[in-house]
């Protein structure tokens, strides 16, 4: 009888594992795949590899070396069978066989498949200010490796393999108090002139006293309304702050004069749920944000609102597919159509405003 086997590939496996991971993930994601022979595992079943995982393992600062979860694959036959866990777990003492401190993968928020089997591994979610106080300035290399600079909703999952003290994700009030503290930080530049355009005598945001109200209005008011819908549904939701889509809303304004917003977002909690069980839901939640913000829109006419709701209805692509997008777009054709009538309603509404 057939078993599941896991082992670090072998150089003649190489080809097979790249196939398998081109028919698992798409195809705008092949720009950032990476394949460490030395340190990818795989699963074998019939001498076949129907499974694999892609580790990076790199020195982040003198006390901390990583071992960073890439790449967890799976042939779609061989999906339920408990190979991620499998594969997770064989991770644990191959890193530390090779010295790591740490390990570490980014997941999307909407994710529960994958961050079960994370949570499982003794992961949990690493906060901004962890990530600062654990890698220092070495945190800029581990996004480097991770490809992670400009990613929204992906959040930063640890295990510390040396024994240290894992300190969990903020969330909730103290979360969304952070998130819009940091948004009104942002807007600095372009409450006070320093960016570029305005040295060039240029200025792209009328109303600076309506921006810092779109800024509180916008996050609170998205974040009620979609916590809203799921309770009227009796889901338990969470909500979170990002910790990656600060640098876009730091080089906006500097460059572009203009706000990029940052504005976290409502989660289902736990793991214990289906992403395609719960699409509908996440669209309606989505759907309701979108008509807030609308409204918002009309009510207190600014940049920073009218621009979420562009990144509301339109971003739903890597690395920006943490905004409610792609949730609308799961939702299907009339979901989308729909998000889009409320956009551009507040398009005209601005023009002739």
């Amino acid at each position: 009888m057939s078993e599941y086997s896991v082992s670090r590939m072998k150089e003649e496996q190489q080809s097979e594992v790249e196939a398998l991971m081109a028919a698992s993930f798409e195809k705008s994601l092949a720009s950032i795949f990476f394949l460490h022979p030395p340190t990818t595992l795989v699963v074998t079943y019939e001498e076949r590899v129907v499974a694999g995982l892609n580790l990076d393992v790199f020195q982040v600062n003198k006390r901390v070396k990583m071992g960073y979860l890439g790449w967890l694959y799976t042939a779609r036959e061989h999906r339920g069978k408990g190979l991620a866990g499998l594969l997770l777990e064989a991770a644990i003492p191959f890193l530390r066989d090779l010295g790591c401190t740490d390990m570490a993968g980014c997941i999307e928020g909407d994710n529960p498949a994958s961050f079960k089997q994370l949570e499982r591994s003794g992961f949990c979610r690493m906060s901004l200010g962890g990530q600062i106080k654990r890698f220092g300035v070495g945190l800029f290399k581990l996004y480097h490796h991770a490809s992670r600079f400009f990613d929204m909703g992906y959040f930063l999952w640890h295990r510390s393999l040396d024994g240290s003290a894992q300190k969990p994700h903020p969330e909730g009030g103290k979360a969304l108090a952070i998130t819009v503290a940091a948004n009104l930080l942002l807007t600095l530049p372009i409450a006070l002139g320093w960016n570029i355009p305005a040295y060039l005598g240029l200025s792209f945001v009328q109303g600076k006293r309506a921006l810092v109200w779109g800024v509180i209005f916008s996050i609170i008011v998205r974040t009620a309304s979609q916590a809203a819908v799921a309770h009227r549904a009796k889901v338990k939701v969470v909500y979170l702050g990002w910790d990656t889509a600060y640098l876009a809303a730091l080089l906006a304004p500097l460059l572009f004069g203009l706000p990029f917003p940052a504005p976290g977002n409502v989660y289902i909690k736990g793991s214990a749920w289906s992403l395609e069980d719960e699409a509908g839901l996440l669209a309606r939640m989505a759907l309701v944000s979108n008509t807030v913000l609308s409204l918002l829109v009309v009510l207190i006419p600014n940049a920073y609102t009218f621009l979420l709701l562009i990144l509301d209805t339109l971003f739903f692509f890597y690395p920006f597919c943490g905004f409610n997008a792609s949730r609308v777009k799961r939702g299907g054709r009339r979901a989308r159509l729909l998000s889009l009538l409320l956009l551009l309603a507040c398009s005209i509404f601005l023009l002739l405003y």
